[in-house]
């Protein structure tokens, strides 16, 4: 009971985070500026986690909340999502948020899910991409993000390019996993 006391709890409070971000290269002295609170995945009633919670902070003192749905309820207790990465994910040199939800199918090791939040410098504001993304992987020489999925020996990867703040599938081929 301890237990899922304190997961609960760990997954419900949010903890104050700030961060210097080197990468931007002045090209958006806003976002550099940026406060974030680590995200929330509160419970439902039955014991699940339905959906995450993100709010940032601009220098101006507002706070913006996005909220987006997970897949799938994934039960508390064998929750393993929250970590929040920086980069710049869609190449125009500002760093973006990447925020881990857990793995498919319960495997941790691989097939790692994630939530990617753009950085609008019009509106000085994030974007989230609409696309679940697993094992994203940003290719700076194409601009292009590779995604794959492990299954019973079988990889199957996806490629995307951005229009605006999104993701656009431009292909996808599958290859059998082989180990040397």
């Amino acid at each position: 009971m301890k237990k899922v006391l304190l997961s609960l709890l760990l997954l419900t409070c949010s903890i104050s985070m700030s961060a210097t971000v080197k990468e931007a290269n002045d090209k958006d002295p806003i976002r550099k500026k940026v406060t974030w609170e680590a995200p929330a995945f509160p419970s439902n009633a039955d014991g699940e986690i339905e959906k995450l919670y993100l709010s940032y902070y601009t220098p101006d003192g507002k706070r913006h909340d996005l909220v987006s749905d997970l897949p799938w309820p994934i039960e508390a207790d064998t929750f393993v999502g929250g970590d929040i990465e920086e980069e710049d994910y869609n190449f125009d040199g500002i760093p973006d948020l990447q925020v881990s939800i857990g793995y498919l199918n319960n495997h941790s090791g691989y097939n790692a899910m994630y939530y990617w939040y753009v950085w609008n410098p019009k509106s000085h504001a994030f974007v989230a991409v609409d696309e679940l993304l697993v094992n994203p992987e940003p290719v700076a020489k194409d601009k292009t993000v590779v995604t794959y999925t492990i299954f019973d020996g079988i990889i199957n990867y996806t490629t995307y390019v951005w229009e605006g703040y999104q993701l656009k599938k431009i292909k996808e081929w599958s290859e059998e996993l082989t180990l040397e």
